[in-house]
């Protein structure tokens, strides 16, 4: 069994693409048509990712809307186990 913690999926979003691309939250929300307070809430874990939302992620960074539901799956299902360890 894999026992390393999954990242939330706002933080490989803001680690591994916005980051090393230099892009600001502010550019990043408007390239989304989003509002900034969601990509915000996201990126600090306060807020999950939907299938829409990983359908607009997949499109604006050239991956598959998959990747990003994968990494959600993963952190609520760490989470689930935490709480019932718990």
């Amino acid at each position: 069994m894999i026992s390393e913690k999954p990242h939330h999926p706002g933080k490989v979003l803001n680690e591994m693409y916005l980051v090393p691309a230099g892009i600001s939250q502010v550019e990043f929300a408007r390239q989304l048509g989003w509002p900034r307070p969601k990509l915000n809430e996201i990126i600090n874990g306060r807020r999950g990712i939907t299938a829409h939302s990983a359908l607009d992620l997949a499109e604006a960074l050239d991956t598959s809307p998959e990747l990003w539901m994968n990494l959600q799956s993963a952190w609520d299902l760490a989470r689930a186990r935490a709480e019932r360890a718990a």
